[in-house]
């Protein structure tokens, strides 16, 4: 890739500050990305576990105060 454009000049600069970096700076950036990962995915499914449960109750509700709509 020519220095000259713009991803070429992304990419030196990329490689630039990845080796200014010192290695356990990388492996604490490395295992804070893991751990946001994990905790994103985590709160994913406690979202989507509190929503399932909040729809239920919903209808439930709306079964109980909508009596004449369930009956033929």
């Amino acid at each position: 890739m020519s220095e000259g454009t713009v991803p070429g000049a992304i990419s030196k600069l990329g490689q630039t500050l990845i080796g200014a970096l010192p290695p356990s700076f990388i492996i604490l950036l490395i295992l804070n990305i893991a751990f946001i990962g994990f905790v994103m995915w985590f709160l994913e499914g406690q979202l989507r576990a509190r929503d399932v449960m909040a729809e239920q109750l919903f209808n439930r509700c709306m079964e109980i105060a909508l009596p004449a709509a369930n009956t033929p």
